[in-house]
């Protein structure tokens, strides 16, 4: 009864039917190829157009707040508060160092309202971005207060009266315990966005070339069967029409599943070689801006001295972790060894933290390792200047012995190498997202335009044989 039905009984009915499952496993193949597509869309668009370069942004005021912290730090440190409080309006020229406050003040708050949008369905991350706001409120009121006090000291430079040290301390504590870990949460609330999206995308592009290859061999199959039954049964060798409708098919399903292949590639680069590295090495790159600040702020408040070697000696042990290292001399002297047998060829890697992450798994840490032993060679002579009491010459070793109030050449060297990585990364990530862009541009009308034309050949090939029953 469903043979009859169906009409399989009769030759007609039969090539029908084979024609018919050609055409439903066409449709088939068109929707899970339109399906990846659209998946490998979605991810490069997470990654290159919405949430990636938000959460970047967003990680840049985590670096924001570490400059601005900065330019407050060596300002009070070298006695420039009168350039700081210059009023322009009054005929004066305010200082370099609060122009540079002034912009990265500004990126913070952009990054924060980036933040906003990320955040915009989670009222908890939303009530932080409005507590760093109001924290960088309070932060200006108390480097301002700080800076009135500074102007009207009678002591050397580098010295602050007591109500000075006191809202210096204040702005530090706010910014330290409060707006970096704060501006850090968003960043890693942010990535796990991306990370999820990522994810998912990915594995929805990989399981999309799974689906077409089995979609493209099911049509295959069904395009075979129906020219062998043609061949047999009306003893033609061959049916052009089915034969390019074939061929189409082929080309359809690899082309398909090679875009697909191709796209999760891209995907895999933007966020591995490029996203990833970029935070990494930009809280990086804010961390060793912090160590800097602390180094000045010892200087600057030396009755909290023991409190910033501590916070100095946490953040080195972010970038460059050495087991067993407590102190800061126990510091300096297992990081000449460690970084001296890690850039040797073929050396060893026995030390943690980000840069030991890094040299572990790419080949080109030398020249950072490098650096960040300069920086910390120079932090020991620093050091070694003021535990010997000589607070005025580790001030001015301190910072760029011909430009001061900018830092030391030593840290300049290790933030620009840094900053020149970060760029290098977040290119990678812009590239890869491109690439797979424009990869995949054709593909909002060549599948549907292929299968239109693969069905008018199995069409082609059929008609005249049905035409034959009539």
């Amino acid at each position: 009864m469903p043979s009859k039905l169906l009409g399989l009984r009769t030759v007609a009915g039969r090539v029908r039917a084979l024609a018919a499952l050609v055409l439903v496993a066409l449709a088939v193949l068109l929707t899970v190829t339109l399906t990846g597509v659209g998946d490998a869309r979605d991810g490069l668009r997470a990654l290159g157009h919405r949430e990636g370069p938000m959460v970047v942004a967003t990680s840049d005021m985590y670096l924001a707040l570490g400059d601005m912290d900065a330019q407050v730090t060596n300002v009070l440190l070298t006695g420039g508060e009168d350039g700081w409080l210059c009023d322009p309006e009054q005929g004066c020229e305010r200082s370099g160092e609060r122009y540079a406050y002034d912009i990265r003040r500004e990126d913070a708050q952009r990054a924060a309202l980036q933040a906003a949008l990320l955040a915009r369905d989670d009222p908890e991350r939303l009530r932080t971005v409005q507590a760093v706001l109001d924290g960088l409120h309070a932060y200006d009121q108390n480097v301002q207060a700080a800076m009135e006090s500074g102007r009207r000291r009678d002591g050397p430079v580098g010295t602050l009266p007591p109500e000075g040290v006191r809202r210096y301390r204040a702005a530090t504590d706010l910014m330290t315990r409060n707006l970096l870990p704060k501006a850090y949460n968003l960043t890693l609330d942010g990535a796990a966005d991306v990370d999820t999206a990522y994810r998912d995308e990915h594995a929805a592009v990989r399981a999309g070339r799974l689906r077409v290859l089995g979609a493209g061999v099911a049509l295959l199959a069904a395009l075979a069967s129906l020219q062998v039954y043609l061949a047999r049964r009306f003893r033609r060798l061959l049916s052009v029409p089915l034969a390019a409708a074939l061929a189409g098919a082929l080309v359809l399903t690899v082309a398909g599943a090679s875009l697909l292949a191709t796209e999760a590639d891209h995907m895999r680069v933007a966020k591995t070689r490029g996203f990833d590295p970029t935070l990494t090495l930009t809280r990086a790159r804010a961390i060793g801006k912090g160590l800097d600040t602390d180094r000045a702020r010892q200087l600057l408040d030396p009755a909290q001295a023991d409190r910033y070697d501590q916070m100095y000696l946490e953040k080195s042990q972010t970038i460059l972790y050495i087991r067993g290292a407590t102190s800061l001399a126990a510091y300096y002297r297992e990081l000449d060894q460690r970084v001296a047998r890690a850039t040797r060829d073929g050396g060893t890697v026995d030390f943690g933290g980000f840069y030991g992450t890094r040299a572990r798994r790419t080949d080109d840490a030398g020249g950072l390792l490098a650096d960040y032993r300069r920086y910390q060679d120079h932090d020991r002579a620093v050091r070694t200047l003021a535990e010997g009491g000589d607070r005025l010459a580790a001030v001015r070793a301190h910072l760029d012995p011909d430009w001061a109030p900018l830092p030391h050449p030593a840290f300049r060297a290790h933030d620009q190498e840094l900053d020149a990585r970060i760029s290098h990364h977040d290119f990678l990530r812009a590239r890869g997202v491109a690439d797979g862009d424009r990869a995949l541009g054709p593909w909002t009308w060549l599948p549907p335009v292929a299968a239109l034309a693969i069905a008018a050949l199995v069409v082609a090939g059929v008609w005249p044989r049905l035409s034959e029953y009539r």
